[in-house]
């Protein structure tokens, strides 16, 4: 099972989110390193970032994946689009694809 390891929460107004979600939820939250404003945190280390974007805020799901290439490509011949090419973070290697209702999902190899 592939499971969910990181969150981003992009967003146009990083502080109204933060607020927002610190006010709701009682998340604890600190300042992040670039590019989040901020991390949402728990006794175990961060496992959310917020950063700002220029469209409209959403959630982004980051899943472990073992082979990034395979994961990506076997997205692909199930009818969803690949929407940012392989980037490399601090952490590993992420893939944005779209499933075929167009929901967001980072496919996530991490370093090492």
């Amino acid at each position: 099972m592939a499971p969910f390891i990181w969150f981003d929460l992009l967003t146009t107004d990083p502080a109204a989110a933060r607020a927002f979600y610190t006010g709701l939820f009682g998340w604890d939250a600190a300042d992040g390193a670039d590019p989040y404003t901020t991390w949402f945190t728990s006794g175990d280390g961060p496992w959310a970032g917020i950063a700002a974007g220029d469209a409209p805020g959403r959630w982004l799901p980051f899943v472990v994946v073992d082979d990034l290439d395979n994961a990506t490509r076997r997205a692909v011949e199930l009818g969803g689009t690949v929407v940012a090419a392989a980037a490399e973070g601090p952490a590993g290697t992420s893939v944005t694809i779209a499933d075929p209702g167009g929901a967001h999902l980072a496919l996530f190899r991490p370093r090492g």
